[in-house]
């Protein structure tokens, strides 16, 4: 699973169709009696950012660089039955990633 969309690297410069992936996932529930979110969910993702789908499918990939979608916080009601599948509906909505689209 992974998506393509536009991303502005460190430097500045915007990758095209870059390759996103959603490398880690942890997911706690919240005990913060003082919180408004207190007895939800919250689920922390990192993203693996690539020039392209090739690129990391090379024998020595490397990653790009990008600060503004390295990692995301997502607060659910509920227990994430299937994590990957809020991390990648929650990272097409990121408006540091446009153009957003699934690959297969």
């Amino acid at each position: 699973m992974a998506i393509s969309g536009n991303i502005v690297t460190m430097g500045n410069l915007t990758a095209t169709g870059a390759y996103l992936r959603v490398s880690d996932i942890t997911t706690k529930k919240i005990i913060d009696t003082t919180s408004d979110n207190n007895g939800k969910w919250q689920l922390v993702y990192g993203v693996a950012c690539y020039v392209s789908a090739d690129e990391r499918a090379s024998d020595r990939p490397v990653p790009l660089v990008a600060p503004t979608v390295d990692r995301f916080k997502v607060i659910t009601d509920d227990e994430p039955s299937d994590p990957y599948a809020v991390a990648y509906a929650n990272l097409k909505t990121q408006s540091t990633v446009a153009n957003a689209s699934d690959l297969v």
